[in-house]
């Protein structure tokens, strides 16, 4: 049966699928597709929704769109740079902010009742912004629905059509009326409930197996709640015989934690599961490395020449074996994944040569379109326990990311010119502050 669907236009943002998310918890099938989608792609949508990216639509390299889609009679949505998207082509005015608008914002609506996407909303409420570029001026009938300090459109809508443009990020969890605002545009496109996770589960068994065919699965396993759900489905779609699962210790897990693993695989019934120690691989790849990026790199090169080897030394053709992988949607974003994506972070699971093995077909990931807690619904699904289920996120490269490193050399020519900028912030407030000499592992969004 065909079912409802709404679109969601990737930009190249952090949080195209997030949106698909927010929007399948509301029961809604939701697909993401290309800017560049033509209107007999989405005619069948129920609606559309724009999502947010790190171009201007100004830029050199601004996302090409096809702009014949905003004559299709389907409600649309536009969040921040979407925003910004509608507002360029339908005639307003998008200028750069000097210093943009950036974390938590109050947001004033400016007229009750504020429409439709608005039902249920407080006068004033707060949202999470998220852009350089703004809109200064709303198209021709659309009315301002909302403003914040610094964005005086910073929600618009049209007054004959459902098109809508926020500024802001609906979507996040830092937005606490977001919610309501995605599940009153569901309403609008009178979409019906088609979507469960024992339905993803179903498509999943079914993709799983069309892509592996007659070929077998080697799956890479950390104990952790991706790769463990990604094995347990796996092991359903093709069969215990077709599946086996490598725990390897890198060298940098947590104390006993190879041992509880098997131990706790051994409870749930995976037979086909062996162990390589291979610590001293590891601590070799990434002697000398203080840069995450470089260890993340050679953590990944590291994990598949121990598959090599493994598969050599039991004399597996590596044609007829796939590598099985727990990827998240997030580590494919944050790697650059789609196609309008900047780089964030790479992942161990996004080397050089695990790209070439995908783009191979060799790379089974049956979970690379889920969130962390839609894969703990799906391991509740497939009868997970709680304990595998609920455990608390570890990253695949452990303790070898987790663990700043430095040579004893590092320089910090910025940091004088620094403290000196939150000193003069923090001046004539209560608070005090000062700025360490520290290069951590955090990572900001988009440019």
């Amino acid at each position: 049966m065909e079912r409802d669907f709404i679109a969601v236009l990737d930009f190249g943002g952090q949080y195209a699928h997030l949106i698909a998310k927010r929007i399948r918890h509301q029961g809604v099938l939701a697909k993401v597709f290309s800017p560049r989608a033509t209107t007999a792609e989405l005619r069948s949508a129920r609606g559309i929704v724009l999502s947010g990216g790190p171009q201007s639509v100004y830029g050199e390299e601004a996302v090409p769109f096809n702009a014949d889609l905003l004559t299709l009679d389907r409600p649309l949505l536009g969040l921040c740079y979407g925003h910004q998207v509608l507002a360029h082509h339908l005639g307003g005015q998008v200028r750069h902010l000097e210093h943009g608008e950036f974390g938590k914002t109050r947001l004033r609506l400016l007229k009750q009742p504020a429409g439709p996407l608005f039902e249920g909303v407080p006068d004033a409420t707060e949202v999470w912004m998220s852009h350089a570029d703004t809109v200064l001026q709303a198209p021709p009938d659309f009315d301002v629905l909302a403003e914040t300090a610094l964005t005086p459109v910073a929600a618009m809508g049209h007054r004959t059509r459902p098109i809508f443009g926020l500024m802001f990020h609906a979507e996040v969890t830092d937005t606490p009326e977001g919610g309501r605002m995605l599940a009153n545009f569901v309403r609008l496109t009178g979409a019906r409930p088609s979507w469960t996770m024992a339905q993803f589960l179903s498509e999943a068994l079914t993709d799983c197996r069309r892509q592996v065919g007659e070929r077998n699965v080697l799956m890479f396993l950390s104990g952790g709640v991706d790769s463990t759900v990604a094995y347990a489905l796996l092991g359903k779609a093709l069969g215990p015989e077709r599946l086996r699962g490598l725990l390897v210790d890198n060298g940098f897990l947590r104390k006993d934690e190879a041992r509880q693993i098997l131990e706790r695989y051994r409870a749930l019934g995976f037979a086909g599961v062996d162990f390589i120690d291979a610590g001293e691989d590891f601590l070799r790849a990434v002697s000398g490395l203080t840069d995450p990026q470089a260890k993340r790199r050679a953590i990944g090169e590291t994990f598949l020449q121990v598959r090599e080897r493994y598969l050599a030394g039991l004399k597996l053709d590596p044609e007829r074996w796939l590598l099985g992988q727990g990827t998240l949607y997030p580590d494919i974003i944050e790697s650059g994944g789609t196609q309008h994506a900047q780089v964030i972070k790479f992942h161990h699971n996004r080397v050089e040569r695990i790209e070439e093995l995908i783009a191979a077909g060799h790379v089974v990931e049956p979970l690379k379109e889920l969130y962390k807690d839609e894969v703990r619904t799906l391991g509740e699904t497939l009868g997970l326990p709680p304990e595998i289920v609920w455990r608390h996120p570890f990253p695949g490269p452990g303790l070898a990311i987790n663990v700043l490193c430095a040579t004893g050399e590092e320089t910090y020519p910025e940091l004088a010119a620094t403290r000196a900028r939150i000193g003069e912030a923090l001046r004539g407030t209560p608070y005090r502050g000062d700025v360490l000499p520290v290069r951590s592992v955090g990572v900001q969004g988009d440019s």
